[in-house]
């Protein structure tokens, strides 16, 4: 029945007949090499599509371009070919925090985009846990023949409590209040987490969410400047107030 769509295993084990069958072909009826061949062709020929389908999404993926060196390869395609073959890949990632540059085999799970670039959410072998990586700092992305079983992984549990794409241990429970100039703002962001929002009567938005990291979170409520406060918690506050004397004191 077309379209074929084998598993990678089906595709294997039809490709290696030719090899184990050879005792048996006597007794095969004429036409099964003919039949073997159209039935090859039309797979080898459905992989061409599907990849060059996913070529295209690829293609069509714009990421921004780093400041400074010349931007590397584009490994969108082999990227986003491994996560829909459960292929494992071997990667040569740079690690900006170490400044270090490491040879890795990873599987590759999600790709979540952020602010212009794209972070792959992945198992890694060296370290024995999931990572997230940033798919600009790859250096180097070789598609494997390893296979692997994401199992009954799920991005939202895994992303849970997780404000843009820096997980932490911590459990931090913030309350914002979002003035009426930028609510309705508020309201059509997304996210992995789900903040409670109270919209209030003079058209400000209170803001509410649990969150196991905070550098992320203050960096964009800090973006809304005067238009957003922090309530909660208190220490939080304190924290803001003295960044915002520091400025003072810088511009004074």
């Amino acid at each position: 029945m077309y379209p074929l769509n084998f598993t990678e295993q089906e595709a294997l084990v039809l490709s290696m007949l030719p090899s184990v069958i050879d005792q048996v072909k006597p007794l095969l009826p004429p036409g099964f090499d003919s039949a073997y061949e159209k039935i090859m062709a039309t797979h080898r020929k459905e992989k061409s599509v599907h990849a060059d389908v996913v070529q295209q999404v690829a293609d069509v993926i714009q990421m921004g371009t780093p400041v400074g060196p010349e931007p590397g390869p584009n490994y969108l395609f082999p990227i986003i070919q491994a996560i829909l073959s459960q292929t494992s890949l071997k990667v040569v990632y740079h690690s900006q925090g170490r400044n270090q540059q490491t040879e890795r085999i990873i599987d590759p799970y999600v790709l979540v985009p952020r602010e212009q670039r794209f972070y792959l959410i992945a198992y890694c072998h060296q370290a024995g846990q999931m990572r997230t990586f940033r798919v600009s700092r790859f250096l180097q992305v070789e598609v494997t023949n390893h296979h692997f079983d994401k199992g009954s992984f799920s991005i939202r549990q895994y992303m849970k409590n997780t404000f843009s794409i820096e997980r932490g241990q911590e459990h931090i429970r913030f309350k914002v209040r979002f003035s009426p100039m930028v609510a309705r703002y508020i309201q059509e962001e997304e996210w992995f987490v789900e903040p409670r929002l109270k919209p209030q009567p003079d058209g400000s938005l209170l803001f509410e969410v649990t969150l196991n990291h905070d550098r992320e979170f203050l960096m964009w409520v800090s973006s809304y400047g005067p238009e957003a406060e922090i309530l909660e918690p208190k220490s939080y506050r304190d924290a803001m107030r003295e960044r915002l004397e520091r400025w003072r004191g810088m511009y004074g």
